[in-house]
C-alpha cells in the first residue's frame, strides 16, 4: 500500500481485534553489497543479469501459485454467495490470499495483477475500518466477483509488465 501509516482492525468471528499501526520504511538497495563477495569473480553487471534470469525463470512458478490462490479466492466467494450472512469469518482468509498475490506480483512482472489484488486488500481493510459491521454482506459480493474476474483474466492471459531493470531499482 502506498500510505505512510496504516491502521487496520481484523474481524474474526464478528469481534474486532485491537488496532495496529504500521509504517512503511524505504530501504536502500544493497544488492551490490550483499552479492559482491560471491567468490565467482562476477562483475556487478553480471550478477544483476544472473539475478534477472533467476527471477524470470521463477515467474512461471509464481503465476501458477497466483492462479491457485485465485481459485481459492473463488471458492471462498462461492461460499459467501451461498451463505452471505456467514461471510465475516471467511474474510481473514480472503485477505490473506489476496495479500499473498499482491505482495509478490510486482517482483515477477505482474504489476497489474498486484494492483487488482491490492484493491481487494484495501477494500477489505475498509470493511475492517467499519468495525466489522458489514451491513448487508451481499453488497460486497459484486466487488469480490468483479476483482476476481479481473485477476483470473490477467493471470490466464499472462499479462506482464516490462521487465524490471535491476540497475535502476532502489
Amino acid at each position: 500500500m502506498h500510505s505512510q501509516g496504516l491502521t487496520n482492525t481484523s474481524v474474526t468471528g464478528g469481534a474486532a481485534m485491537p488496532k495496529a499501526t504500521a509504517k512503511l520504511i524505504q530501504m536502500p538497495n544493497r544488492l551490490k553489497d550483499r552479492v559482491s563477495d560471491t567468490g565467482d569473480d562476477l562483475s556487478f553487471e553480471e550478477i544483476l543479469d544472473k539475478s534477472a534470469l533467476i527471477i524470470s525463470r521463477l515467474s512461471g512458478d509464481w503465476r501458477v501459485g497466483a492462479l491457485h490462490a485465485t481459485a481459492e479466492l473463488t471458492l471462498l466467494t462461492a461460499a459467501m454467495h451461498a451463505e452471505p450472512l456467514a461471510m465475516g469469518p471467511l474474510l481473514p482468509s480472503f485477505f490473506f490470499l489476496a495479500h499473498g498475490v499482491q505482495s509478490q506480483a510486482g517482483v515477477f512482472g505482474y504489476g497489474e495483477v498486484g494492483q487488482v489484488a491490492s484493491e481487494i486488500c484495501e477494500y477489505l481493510a475498509g470493511l475492517d475500518a467499519e468495525g466489522g459491521n458489514l451491513g448487508d454482506p451481499r453488497r460486497h459480493l459484486a466487488v469480490f466477483d468483479r476483482h476476481l474476474a479481473r485477476l483470473r483474466r490477467l493471470l490466464i492471459d499472462d499479462v506482464r509488465d516490462a521487465p524490471v531493470d535491476f540497475r535502476q531499482a532502489g
